[in-house]
């Protein structure tokens, strides 16, 4: 699906996807808490791009006292290397909905690398929470995680 530039770059040479479908929970903390969702790959040269693809189930809650922000991070290994705010609440709740999210990572590594997301509540207080990957009653609301090594 890829199209090659000079030299042979930008071409997909392998694709790996990770799932969950497992609830995290009402999570109050501002402080950034594991979702469960992960994917680990291994470049195959160092001058390989990884394009991380996320597709996740979120939601943010306050019961009054102002607005609410979610935040979700993207991983490799501890090392952040995006975040972002994916819903705001005032005085409510937001989601649970499909957050997507793409970001190209340069590595520079043919070690097997792990990423996956993190997500916290900017205000705890007013019963400030997040949640991530919530289960509804038409069935599991599943997450993906892609991650897609091109050809540097």
């Amino acid at each position: 699906i890829g199209i090659a530039a000079a030299g042979g770059g930008g071409k997909i040479l392998q694709i790996v996807t990770g799932t969950t479908a497992t609830d995290t929970g009402v999570t109050a903390s501002t402080s950034f808490v594991d979702t469960g969702l992960t994917a680990s790959i291994t470049p195959s040269a160092t001058s390989s791009k990884i394009m991380v693809i996320v597709s996740q189930t979120l939601q943010v809650t306050r019961n009054g006292g102002g607005e609410q922000f979610g935040y979700v991070n993207i991983m490799r290994a501890t090392t952040e290397i995006a975040e972002y705010f994916y819903a705001a609440a005032s005085a409510g709740k937001q989601g649970p909905e499909q957050t997507s999210i793409t970001f190209v990572d340069s590595p520079s590594s043919t070690a097997s690398l792990a990423y996956k997301t993190q997500i916290r509540a900017e205000a705890t207080s007013d019963s400030g929470s997040v949640r991530a990957n919530q289960q509804s009653s038409s069935g599991q609301s599943i997450s993906s995680i892609h991650l897609v090594e091109i050809a540097g």
